[in-house]
């Protein structure tokens, strides 16, 4: 991709700075959620009927349902000769893991926190208010973590509470009828984007456009940053309304010796995931989107 912040990411060996008030902001931005996590190593003890008392005695009124779902697999970034292709780096269910992961919502369904022996994150989503910013979301995970963390300590769960990764992820969608009205709108969008075969005889125009993805490194090996960019329908794979959905996740490890602890982690992958958006996307659409800065 022809974009000088993507490739200082992937070439610089300088850690970037992190300016978070100094970052592109939008008023009425495409993103429906955000996704917030740490990632530590497993604890053995914990379970779901711990998770539950973690949601009974130390969070407050206002978050009101709880379900179990399947837990989510672990992450390691490796780089260089370690890094795994073609799996998104390592992902797997810790051998002997007998927790499920328990997702607690909040009465307006626009916060979930999700708890497992391996994890702990916060998302965003949408409802029927607006994106309320990084700024804002990241205090609220503090507060949550630390009540996670001191759960932990309080309650004597083992091992030790130990962070090894951090990730932010932004999921965007642009239903069908705003900004575009077919697959060949899309460089009205993103601008870099090509149809592989225009100007074949045979080929009238483009009239789907499944998935495409792709990764960077941060400066310094400091973290990786994932792009994708597909045509899906949302709710229903045959009924429901088309959307391009643009996803961008940014994870790494806790590297303390670079100065990069969860909480710089996460504003490192604020920092590339917003940079990167503004650096894929038009002037056109920012403009639909209220840009200010």
């Amino acid at each position: 991709m022809p974009y000088g912040l993507l490739l200082a990411y992937s070439q610089g060996a300088a850690l970037p700075r992190i300016v978070v008030n100094g970052l592109p902001e939008y008023d009425n931005p495409p993103v429906v959620e955000t996704v917030l996590s740490a990632q530590f190593g497993r604890l053995s003890s914990f379970n779901a009927p711990l998770g539950g008392w973690f949601w009974k005695s130390r969070l407050d009124g206002s978050w009101t349902k709880v379900q179990e779902a399947v837990p989510l697999p672990d992450v390691f970034e490796r780089f260089g000769s370690a890094r795994v292709w073609l799996q998104n780096e390592i992902r797997l269910i810790p051998p002997g893991s007998q927790s499920s992961r328990l997702q607690i919502m909040r009465n307006d369904d626009e916060r979930m926190l999700q708890l497992q022996d391996s994890r702990f994150v916060q998302n965003w989503r949408k409802g029927n208010g607006s994106y309320p910013s990084y700024r804002k979301l990241l205090p609220e995970f503090k507060e949550h973590y630390a009540r996670f963390a001191a759960f932990i300590s309080d309650e004597k769960i083992a091992p030790p509470l130990e962070v090894n990764q951090w990730e932010v992820t932004y999921v965007n969608l642009l239903p069908r009828g705003g900004l575009w009205e077919s697959p060949q709108d899309l460089p009205k969008i993103f601008p870099w984007f090509g149809v592989p075969v225009a100007g074949l005889a045979v080929v009238q125009r483009m009239d789907a456009f499944g998935s495409g993805e792709w990764s960077f490194e941060l400066a310094g090996q400091t973290g990786r940053l994932y792009l994708s960019l597909g045509q899906v329908r949302v709710g229903s794979p045959v009924e429901g309304p088309e959307t391009l959905s643009f996803q961008l996740t940014a994870r790494g490890p806790i590297q303390l010796d670079k100065g990069i602890d969860l909480f710089r982690g996460l504003d490192l992958a604020h920092e590339a995931i917003v940079r990167a958006f503004t650096a894929m996307t038009s002037g056109y659409a920012h403009k639909i989107w209220k840009r200010r800065t």
